[in-house]
């Protein structure tokens, strides 16, 4: 199972242009509970990294309190029925 990603928006410190950046949201999550830096990246210029400023890192703080994350793993769907309670009789009750 792939790991969640949240795609954001960041500003190139250099040239001032807008692209779309993605890290995990385990990553963000951890670096925001525990005061650790968050590397950002733009797209604009591939050796460009910096560290989330204040605001970004509010930015993204507030972007994950408004989410709703379900961490628990999918279980597989059984065979559809036509109802919850056919499912659990035999065939010779149906």
């Amino acid at each position: 199972m792939q790991e969640p990603t949240l795609r954001f928006a960041v500003t190139c410190p250099d040239c001032g242009v807008v692209s779309l950046s993605e890290l995990p949201i385990a990553v963000i999550a951890n670096a925001l509970l525990t005061g650790k830096s968050i590397r950002l990246h733009a797209s604009c210029h591939e050796e460009v990294y910096w560290t989330a400023t204040y605001i970004e890192r509010e930015q993204l703080r507030k972007t994950l309190g408004t989410m709703k994350i379900d961490a628990r793993p999918q279980a597989s769907s059984p065979e559809p029925s036509s109802s919850p309670r056919e499912a659990l009789l035999p065939d010779s009750c149906l």
